[in-house]
């Protein structure tokens, strides 16, 4: 089209706002990029309208009506445009009916919710970069969240691993009532055989684990695909021998040096943990099995000098704390504790306490947990465990030893 035949037409849609626009400079008002963004997206819906109409020569304009969008650069107050009959025309250029921000605003709620803002901490934050809160978004933020999350919880694994480590965390809950109740957290740490780390998922407990809820924990992890594993990192929780034991037969279970380095210090007298601790580091450092069972009676006898039922229990499960030197030099220090569960321990600690020593909510608990998770599995997945990648070739012979040329390889999955 000429530029006579434009003039002859008049002035295009888009060139009366940014004439609008220009106005308002030259009277000395000074309209945001909101101001240009509300009658671009106004005029877009109506011009979409028009063409639903031309499509369907039976409906009817019927006015407008008032919608807000959420941005991180402010807050839109929008025109849409509506038909007479039924609820056939929506603008495409609107998000889903039930989301009042777009995704930047969202991320920015979630970001504050991941660092334990609590509403009116928000509120205060969100009025100094002159954003506006709304319960609305909060809502709808909370809502994706909770949407990723049940996706998580019941996504597929990995059929095979190296090791999958879980350990606990205590917290306290304020329950419906109002109480604060006692909660312990649950979380598996997988590293595959390439040395990739991953969280596979948390669980909640009130009251003492036991054997019953190992069952539950441990088909969940199956049920979602994990088949074969070398060797399983716990603490020695009550129960968890012998669903290991029973899921999983041939894998080995490694009891976690730290909790039992932690158990001593707690347990023996001063003199008594200087020698246990000298032990346990030359446990650590064994060149070999029969060194490491070694150094391991010579700390039973230490802790049998002060509690000789102890140093009996911790004799029947060396072979659970010594696991860890049946496997190549360079990993065993990934393998002889539940050190990568630690690191979310860490943060779960770091939310207790920006929220006052407990979580208002398991739903406050959750939301945050896996906002963390997402982020550290973000981080984990950029850098596999070194020790781990580099022997990756011959844990591949040990995992094709023990499964692969096993005459049944197939674990009972049935409790």
């Amino acid at each position: 089209m000429t530029g006579k035949a434009q003039e002859q037409k008049g002035p295009d849609w888009l060139d009366q706002i940014l004439d609008e626009f220009k106005a308002k400079k030259e009277q000395g008002e000074s309209p945001s990029l909101i101001y240009l963004l509300e009658r671009l997206l106004n005029e877009l819906m109506k011009r979409e309208r028009q063409r639903y109409l031309k499509q369907h020569p039976k409906q009817k304009a019927n006015g407008f009506y008032r919608r807000s969008l959420r941005l991180t650069m402010g807050e839109l107050r929008l025109s849409v445009p509506r038909v007479r009959y039924g609820h056939t025309f929506r603008p495409s250029i609107l998000p889903p009916p039930w989301k009042r921000a777009d995704r930047d605003y969202e991320e920015l709620l979630i970001a504050m919710l991941s660092n334990g803002y609590s509403r009116a901490q928000m509120e205060r934050a969100l009025r100094s970069l002159g954003l506006p809160f709304s319960q609305e978004a909060l809502e709808d933020a909370l809502g994706l969240i909770q949407e990723k999350l049940s996706f998580y919880k019941t996504q597929p694994l990995k059929a095979d691993w190296f090791a999958i480590f879980i350990d606990g965390y205590c917290a306290k809950l304020r329950a419906e009532e109002g109480k604060l109740e006692e909660i312990t957290l649950f979380v598996a740490v997988g590293i595959d055989l390439e040395g990739n780390k991953e969280i596979l998922g948390f669980w909640f407990w009130r009251g003492k684990e036991s054997k019953a809820f190992w069952a539950e924990v441990f088909q969940d992890l199956v049920k979602r695909g994990v088949k074969r594993v070398l060797v399983f990192v716990t603490d020695d929780f009550r129960g968890i021998g012998d669903v290991v034991a029973k899921l999983f037969p041939f894998a080995d279970h490694q009891l976690c040096l730290l909790h039992l380095q932690r158990n001593l210090k707690r347990k023996l007298s001063r003199e008594a943990y200087r020698g246990a601790a000298r032990l346990l580091r030359g446990i650590k450092e064994a060149k070999d099995r029969e060194e490491g069972e070694g150094l391991f009676s010579a700390l039973c006898r230490v802790v049998e000098g002060e509690n000789a039922k102890w140093a009996k229990g911790l004799s029947a499960k060396a072979e659970k704390y010594l696991a860890f030197l049946e496997y190549p030099q360079e990993v065993r220090k990934h393998i002889y504790t539940t050190n990568p569960v630690e690191s979310v321990n860490g943060g779960i600690e770091l939310m207790r306490l920006e929220l006052g020593g407990y979580f208002p909510s398991q739903r406050a608990l959750e939301v945050n947990l896996f906002i963390q998770v997402v982020n550290l599995q973000d981080r984990w997945w950029r850098r596999p465990v070194p020790g781990v990648r580099a022997k990756s070739y011959e844990l591949l012979q040990i995992f094709a030893m023990r499964y692969e040329l096993a005459e049944d390889t197939e674990p009972i999955h049935n409790f």
